[in-house]
């Protein structure tokens, strides 16, 4: 069975599996982690979730997704009209910059888009 999407839960469980890892520092290199992480997370998200099929790749490809996630959250939060509310881990934003970001966002255009306001 292969894994097709990530549930909340399952992405929450991945996370605190990850935090864990760096917690015990075994796992810790200079750039990242170990060769042979993504086989202890994949057998921890097993004992989570038998069904799930979450494999090597699959926690890899999220991994990356976070990372892609966080660039692009962190270059929006550059911009000053962008906020961020911690209490409920939210953008915060007019409507009408919200609205125009949306308006000229597809991914291929953010990166810009952001440029073009700071």
């Amino acid at each position: 069975m292969a894994h097709q999407a990530w549930s909340e839960v399952e992405e929450e469980i991945l996370l605190t599996n990850l935090t864990s890892l760096v917690d015990q520092g075994v796992w810790q290199a200079e750039n990242g982690f170990h060769p042979g992480y993504l086989g202890v997370l994949e057998n921890q998200m097993r004992v989570c979730f038998l069904e799930a099929g979450i494999k090597e790749n699959h926690i890899e490809g999220n991994i990356k997704k976070w990372n892609r996630d966080y660039f692009y959250l962190d270059a929006i939060l550059q911009i000053p009209e962008f906020g961020w509310n911690p209490n409920e881990n939210k953008l915060v934003v007019e409507n009408d910059v919200w609205n125009e970001f949306v308006r000229v966002s597809n991914f291929e255009f953010v990166y810009n888009f952001i440029l073009n306001l700071l």
